[in-house]
């Protein structure tokens, strides 16, 4: 039977509102994967991830808001220590050892800790370091300074100070008159001269110093106390430091600016390290063949 042209019509008009119809849902879904990043790209491209935004204040150098959850979140911390000065911060074939290092690794410890990593730092950048997010602390002879650093503790008070043979005849500063004094770049040698004649005789380093010490060709080195101490204590003839505390050298625990969560927790287990004895163990343990008036007293503490 042969359909009328009318009805024909009407079923011809109802398909395409229906294909219009879903034309139309196509295109709001399409535009709603759009407006959420979730467009898929040509077939054999993989989509990109999405930009992360971080919390308002993250640092992308250092992504923990401050070492002590660093710690917690990942149990890893890295220290940075000298790694030239015997007694207090030696590299030895990539074992770290001396003092400092071990009162990292007591600090490290407390904040609990479970794998740390130390790497060599000089006196110049340690500050950078911090900063750059190469290391999470310092611990290597750094005094209280105007840099742009949190400082926890002191953990110890050095002072800058002459190194002398023992029984050498030269028991204070005022007998160094006239004698040979070795010159490293160090703020100590100026200190010394304006406080005595000395013959000043130049080098490159401590251990050079120590060399013409202990050959006679010089009668002093200056430099901070613990440095010299360190020096001293891995020579076989006996060695003493003077005690003329020429300047106070806070040394303390560097921290990333503005990590007060982290000095805080720091300087509350340097109070214990006194507390504890712990200091005072570490000094006889790395110093003990050298005449040395160490300072076993708690320091004055820096405000984080």
């Amino acid at each position: 039977m042969t359909e009328p042209a009318g009805a024909r019509r009407r079923r011809r008009g109802k398909v395409w509102a229906a294909v219009g119809t879903a034309l139309a849902l196509v295109a709001a879904a399409v535009l709603a994967l759009a407006m959420n990043g979730s467009l898929p790209l040509a077939f054999g491209q993989n989509p990109e991830p999405s930009p992360t935004v971080r919390p308002s204040g993250e640092d992308p150098v250092n992504p923990y808001a401050s070492v002590v959850d660093k710690v917690a979140q990942s149990g890893k911390l890295v220290i940075g220590v000298r790694g030239d000065l015997p007694g207090v911060g030696l590299d030895n074939g990539g074992r770290y050892e001396g003092f400092d290092v071990d009162v990292a690794r007591r600090i490290a410890e407390g904040l609990g800790a479970k794998e740390t990593t130390f790497v060599s730092v000089s006196g110049y950048d340690r500050a950078a370091a911090l900063a750059e997010g190469a290391v999470d602390l310092v611990v290597a002879t750094y005094s209280i300074d105007g840099s742009d650093v949190e400082f926890a503790g002191p953990y110890y008070l050095a002072h800058q100070d002459i190194l002398v043979r023992a029984g050498g005849g030269i028991d204070k500063i005022g007998d160094l008159k006239g004698k040979r004094m070795c010159a490293p770049n160090s703020p100590s040698v100026g200190l010394v001269q304006d406080r005595v004649a000395v013959e000043a005789v130049m080098a490159p380093d401590y251990a050079a110093c120590m060399d013409m010490l202990r050959s006679g060709e010089v009668d002093a080195v200056p430099g901070d106390d613990l440095i010299l101490a360190g020096f001293a204590a891995r020579e076989h003839a006996r060695f003493k430091v003077l005690g003329a505390k020429l300047s106070n050298e806070r040394y303390a625990v560097g921290i990333r600016h503005g990590d007060v969560k982290t000095c805080k927790a720091v300087k509350g287990l340097i109070a214990e390290f006194y507390r504890t004895g712990f200091i005072d163990k570490l000094v006889t343990s790395h110093f003990k063949t050298v005449d040395f008036d160490a300072e076993l007293k708690v320091p004055a503490m820096e405000t984080c």
